[in-house]
């Protein structure tokens, strides 16, 4: 990738799919609630039902805590985006999937197992 595209993503947000399904219901409420007759799109009702179908958690307020929890572990936006979207088990798995990880002096596997188990105890109560 040459240093242009780069810098253009320097400091975008990953929104997990769980955060992209919120959106979706919290602006389709407001777009429905200024007009009864509203209709989304033929492509923004299917964006809408892939969030819905893939969301791991669909509680604003646990989606929150989510991200919370995860930025807190000081991963970056892509880390974060993955580990919350993949529905990862072990440290391992985590970090084949994310190659990042993979880097033992920046997590232990106790550290990242700590991490996964409380991200699953969210997705348990959803």
């Amino acid at each position: 990738m040459a240093q242009e595209e780069q810098d253009v993503f320097k400091d975008v947000k990953v929104l997990t799919i769980s955060e992209v399904f919120v959106l979706f219901e919290r602006n389709m409420d407001v777009w429905r609630r200024r007009d009864p007759d509203y209709q989304p799109s033929a492509m923004l009702q299917k964006a809408a039902e892939y969030a819905g179908r893939f969301a791991t958690n669909k509680n604003k307020d646990t989606v929150q805590k989510i991200r919370e929890m995860l930025a807190a572990r000081n991963l970056s936006e892509l880390e974060l985006g993955l580990v919350a979207n993949l529905a990862i088990e072990t440290p391992d798995e985590a970090r084949k999937l994310v190659p990042t990880l993979e880097v033992r002096c920046r997590y232990s596997d106790e550290e990242l197992d700590s991490m996964l188990r409380e991200l699953a105890t969210y997705r348990e109560f959803e």
